[in-house]
């Protein structure tokens, strides 16, 4: 067990950092399936009426999409106390919305179902941030 605690972040008196490390690693993981796997199946949330033809190039793309969003909120778990790099993963959470709502109000490329995910993690995330933020950066 102490192993284990030895290589997760500083909870600093919260949980915060073990949400950004788990969405960090889930966001690792499907840039991984992005890349390794067909496009059917890395990009199976765009079934919208106007989804794009699914090719690899595209899921490369947003498997690129994907590890940097996660690079960057795993840093952030670990270095919470760090005032950009604490916007810089909120950003993060902007960026995913500003993606899923585009993609099903403007591009119509997925439906609303396949978005109600990424919305309620990105909008949990965001708003967390955005409400703790004064309390984890005065540590």
């Amino acid at each position: 067990m102490d192993q284990l605690a030895s290589i997760l972040p500083p909870t600093l008196g919260g949980y915060l950092p073990y949400y950004l490390l788990y969405d960090g690693l889930a966001a690792a993981i499907h840039a991984v399936v992005c890349y390794v796997s067909s496009p059917t199946v890395a990009l199976a949330p765009f079934k919208g009426p106007e989804a794009p033809p699914l090719h690899p190039v595209l899921a490369h793309v947003y498997a690129v999409k994907n590890f940097y969003t996660s690079t960057v909120r795993i840093y952030a778990a670990y270095y919470l106390t760090n005032p950009q790099l604490y916007d810089l993963a909120a950003l993060t959470f902007v960026g995913v919305l500003f993606l899923y709502i585009t993609e099903v109000f403007v591009y119509k490329t997925i439906g609303l179902r396949e978005a109600s995910f990424p919305y309620v993690i990105a909008g949990t995330g965001l708003v967390w941030m955005v409400l703790q933020r004064d309390w984890y950066l005065s540590q």
